[in-house]
C-alpha cells in the first residue's frame, strides 16, 4: 500500500542518512576531542557518619522469641536530631566493626537521653543481644526522614482512618509513631480522637515470635485496633495469611485511609500494590525512608 511504501522509503532514507555522515561525525568528534579536555565523571564517595560513645542501659527478651528490647543511653544534645518517628541510627561495638542500621522504637521526647530498639538476634547482632547493662558501643546521631505525617494531620486532607502495616521487626518504627505525642500532650497523629480510627495489621509467622504483645492493650487504649496476622499458624483463631491479603476485607474507609508501612521489601511492594487496587493514592502510603 501507499502508506507502507512511504514508511519504507522514510526508513531507508533515515538509515542511509545515519550511515552516510558517520565518517563526518567521527572526524568532528575526533577534532573536538583534540581541542577540548576530556571530562571524567566523578563518583561521590560514601561519607561515613560521625560515631559517639553510648551506653547500653538495659536489655531484656521481648515477647517474641529471638527478639530483644534494648535501651541505649546518650546525651540529650546528641539525641536532639531525633524528631520524627521512623528515624534510625547506626550502631557498632567498636570502630573496627561494620555498623548496622536500627530503627528507633521509642517515641521522640524533649530532652530525652534514652532510645529503645527492637533487635532480632542474628549473627551480626550477637554483640548487642548478648551485651550486659553498662556495656559501651558507638552510635551515630539519629537520621532519616522518618514518617512525614502531614498526610494524616493536614486539615486540608480527609483522613478518617490510619492503617499501620508491619511485618517482623518493622513493628518497631510503628511503635514509635503510635506512642508519639505532640506538643499538647495528645497523640501526634490524633489517635483516639473524634472522627479518626486506627488499625494495626501486624504480620508474623506465629504468636511466639511476635514482639510487643504485652503492649497491645496500651495501644488499644490509644485508639488502635490491633490485628495480629499469622502466616504459619493454622490453629490460630484470628487473621491468617499476610498483611496485604487482609486489606480489602478489613480496611475501614479505604478512600479516607492513610497507610503507614514498615517491613520487608516484598511485603511493602505487596501492600502498595493492594493499596493501588483499593484506590488509595501513593501519597497516602507512608514509609520511613
Amino acid at each position: 500500500t501507499m502508506v507502507r511504501l512511504v514508511a519504507a522509503t522514510l526508513f531507508l532514507a533515515c538509515a542511509g542518512a545515519l550511515r552516510a555522515p558517520s565518517r563526518l561525525i567521527g572526524r568532528a568528534m575526533a577534532a573536538r576531542s583534540a581541542s577540548q579536555p576530556r571530562v571524567v565523571p566523578m563518583m561521590m564517595a560514601w561519607e561515613e557518619p560521625s560515631f559517639s560513645p553510648v551506653t547500653v542501659k538495659s536489655i531484656k527478651p521481648s515477647t517474641g522469641r529471638g527478639h530483644y528490647e534494648v535501651t541505649i543511653e546518650a546525651s540529650a544534645a546528641f539525641l536532639a536530631s531525633y524528631t520524627t518517628p521512623g528515624q534510625y541510627v547506626q550502631l557498632r561495638p567498636s570502630a573496627d566493626v561494620k555498623a548496622g542500621f536500627f530503627v528507633i522504637a521509642s517515641a521522640p521526647r524533649k530532652d530525652g537521653v534514652m532510645l529503645d530498639f527492637l533487635i532480632k538476634e542474628v549473627e551480626a547482632t550477637l554483640w548487642l543481644t548478648n551485651a550486659k547493662a553498662g556495656a559501651e558501643a558507638l552510635m551515630c546521631a539519629p537520621t532519616g526522614k522518618g514518617y512525614v505525617t502531614s498526610a494524616i494531620t493536614n486539615p486540608d486532607v480527609t483522613c478518617t482512618n490510619v492503617a499501620f502495616c508491619a511485618a517482623g521487626t518493622g513493628i518497631a518504627a510503628l511503635k514509635a509513631l503510635i506512642e508519639a505525642d505532640g506538643a499538647d500532650g495528645a497523640s501526634l497523629i490524633g489517635l483516639g480522637g473524634a472522627g479518626r480510627t486506627a488499625q494495626l495489621f501486624y504480620g508474623c509467622q506465629s504468636l511466639d515470635v511476635m514482639a510487643y504483645t504485652d503492649m497491645f492493650e496500651a495501644w488499644e487504649k490509644r485508639g488502635v485496633q490491633v490485628v495480629p496476622v499469622l502466616s504459619r499458624a493454622p490453629e490460630f483463631d484470628g487473621a491468617k495469611g499476610y498483611v496485604q491479603s487482609l486489606l480489602a476485607s478489613h480496611l475501614k474507609a479505604p478512600a479516607q485511609t492513610v497507610i503507614v508501612l514498615c517491613g520487608g521489601k516484598e511485603m511493602q511492594i505487596a501492600v502498595k500494590e493492594e493499596a493501588t487496587k483499593l484506590g488509595i493514592p501513593e501519597s497516602s502510603v507512608l514509609t520511613n525512608f
